[in-house]
């Protein structure tokens, strides 16, 4: 578990932390991607991007050779949801489609067991209902992840442990341990979950004394092993957690562990940098000692100083491919209840928004059906799912690089019965800015490519280094079934013309912060007749939220232009954030929505103000 606040508590940590190689933060550039001619060559569709890039990378994606099934592995969480595990709420992670979890309660209140006195007192009972609030939320519709219970955390072993702890099996006396193990097992049987046992977190640094792969670390192991299996035989066990991949730690705790009878069913580390070649070398390992019908998890992924968009996106690019079966975001802020999905979710007045992290994760939930063959060059790389069934395809690319590359995006497969329409295909290029908040990703490019067109060449250049791109491929005739819409709120004050949604407000507009019942507390508001407001987005479809109240008046609202309908905002009760009108489905790309006060109002209003609380804007 990674944390800033931990590290006054972890010596080795910081060591580790300052010992890595730091990425330099990649310089944004002025060139976008850009779709600007289109050439038939050779029967071979070719995009060219309006100006060439020095360092150009090639990507390759054949949707027509296939991997296997897109699993999501990579789309988990440490510590990501808050205490109860009731948030954060499901539309921020229910398209996220989580496939994993890890908690046991750590930093809460009163210590675990061992702030008990080594007994199952209130400080126990609140870490382990924790856990388990998690688990349930999870593990049951609409989720079906896994969740790996760590069973260090409910002990007590979360970095705020007195120096005076006296670890399992201290003196070779393990028998208070194998009481917290009795009582944890029970609790969770009682609950009537399934979770995963991951017996001690990172043993290898300050968090199990006297060290791992000693024999007081042995007998702590085995005795938790033993001590599972013999109340809950089909218990899945993960471990051994290592803070990294060490071949040279992991190879002697296997060989222990099978003599003793003590194997995990999950062979667990934290933190690969290079998750295929890691997870390949862990299979050769557990061949040469022959070891079979252990799974591989990483259930804590990605270092502080490599949480952006773009190197997420690479990284699950890598997860994606190495075999690996499940794998979670590590935490370093928002230490343990917080509920913001490892701070994929930012808080913004009050509320929870996304960042371009989370819509990685969204692109990457949306990549299913069966993984597609990628070759790719330099520091980007690609992950591509077709789904043959909902008649569509899409790739993420990620970067792992300190430059903002140019990318031939080289396509083929188009003419597949996979996602080829009767007029070809559609296919669109997306920017996820490394934004927080962050409201959609920016739609760059969108192209139908013609029939019998079976390659496309789509460039691809980075805006900013930190950044991801997304890029969707369906038939151009309107026959695939399209990810589940997403809906996301823009508060009223967003005003940067750099976001992917924003307002906009003429003279004689004012701002009201501390409105209790308004989102983010916020009212952007007018009595002048004429005062004018515009709201720019993309997306299919927009719905705007205003006062209504006894002393609100009339607006009209009009979409790119278009016939003006009036609102009336009179209400006799108010309500200061409901919806007040919604548009017809729109097209894809760019809108900008109109709001004008009329000056006019209901005979029973006594005034004629409008006031703007937020525009929810449903992206396909």
């Amino acid at each position: 578990m990674e944390n800033p606040t931990a590290h006054a508590f972890r010596p080795r940590q910081r060591q580790r932390q300052r010992q890595r190689r730091r990425r330099p933060l990649r310089g944004a550039v002025t060139a976008l991607v850009a779709v600007t001619a289109l050439a038939l060559a050779g029967g071979m569709l070719v995009m060219m991007p309006s100006a060439s890039a020095a360092g150009s990378q090639s990507v390759s994606v054949d949707l027509r050779s296939t991997q296997g099934p897109a699993t999501g592995v990579g789309s988990g969480f440490l510590y990501g949801l808050t205490e109860d595990g009731s948030g954060p709420q499901d539309s921020l992670l229910t398209p996220l489609a989580p496939r994993s979890a890890r908690g046991g309660g750590a930093r809460l209140d009163g210590g675990g067991w061992v702030g008990d006195n080594y007994r199952a007192g209130s400080g126990y009972q609140r870490r382990i209902a924790s856990a388990l609030g998690q688990a349930r939320r999870i593990t049951t519709s609409p989720n079906s992840g896994t969740y790996d219970l760590l069973v260090s955390d409910v002990w007590g072993a979360d970095t705020t442990q007195p120096d005076s702890t006296v670890y399992p099996c201290t003196n070779g006396d393990c028998s208070n341990w194998q009481s917290f193990l009795d009582r944890l097992v029970s609790d969770v049987a009682a609950s009537g979950l399934k979770v995963r046992y991951d017996i001690w977190n990172e043993p290898t640094g300050a968090f199990f004394k006297p060290g791992f792969n000693t024999p007081q670390y042995y007998a702590m192991w085995d005795s938790a092993v033993r001590e599972i299996r013999a109340h809950a035989p089909s218990a899945v066990i993960v471990g051994p957690s290592l803070w990294d991949f060490s071949p040279g730690n992991i190879s002697p705790f296997l060989d222990h562990a099978k003599a003793a009878g003590t194997l995990p069913n999950v062979l667990n580390w934290h933190f690969s940098s290079s998750p295929v070649a890691d997870a390949q070398t862990a299979r050769d390992l557990l061949a040469a000692k022959g070891i079979s019908g252990l799974s591989l998890s990483m259930n804590e992924y990605i270092h502080a100083d490599e949480q952006h968009a773009g190197y997420q996106a690479w990284y699950l690019a890598q997860l994606a491919h190495s075999g690996i079966d499940a794998a979670s975001h590590a935490i370093w802020t928002d230490c343990c209840a917080a509920g913001t999905l490892d701070s994929t979710l930012v808080d913004s007045g009050g509320s929870l928004r996304p960042t371009g992290q989370w819509w990685v994760y969204q692109a990457y939930a949306q990549l299913t059906g069966s993984l597609a063959a990628t070759t790719s060059s330099g520091s980007v790389n690609a992950v591509a799912a077709v789904d043959a069934g909902k008649h569509r395809a899409g790739i993420l690319l990620g970067d792992s690089g300190s430059g903002s590359p140019a990318v031939d995006l080289t396509v083929s497969g188009l003419t597949s019965a996979a996602v080829a329409g009767s007029g070809g295909v559609t296919v669109t290029v997306r920017r996820i800015p490394d934004q927080a908040p962050l409201d959609a990703p920016v739609t760059v490019a969108t192209t139908t490519v013609p029939a019998g067109t079976d390659t496309a060449h789509i460039p691809v250049t980075w805006q900013s280094g930190q950044d991801a791109y997304v890029v969707t491929v369906t038939p151009s005739d309107g026959t695939s079934t399209p990810p589940p819409a997403q809906t996301v709120a823009v508060d009223g004050t967003v005003t940067d013309s750099g976001a992917a949604a924003y307002f906009a407000y003429g003279a004689n507009w004012g701002v009201t912060n501390g409105v209790s019942d308004m989102y983010q507390q916020t009212a952007n508001w007018s009595y002048v007749s004429g005062a004018r407001a515009t709201f720019t987005f993309t997306g299919s479809k927009v719905a705007l939220h205003a006062v209504r109240d006894a002393d609100q008046g009339i607006m009209s609202v009009a979409v790119d232009g278009g016939s003006r309908v009036d609102v009336d905002d009179y209400a006799a009760a108010r309500n200061a954030s409901g919806t007040v009108w919604t548009s017809p489905a729109l097209g894809s790309g760019r809108h900008v929505l109109t709001i004008v006060n009329t000056g006019r109002r209901n005979g029973a209003s006594s005034g004629n103000n409008i006031a703007i609380d937020r525009a929810d804007v449903t992206t396909p």
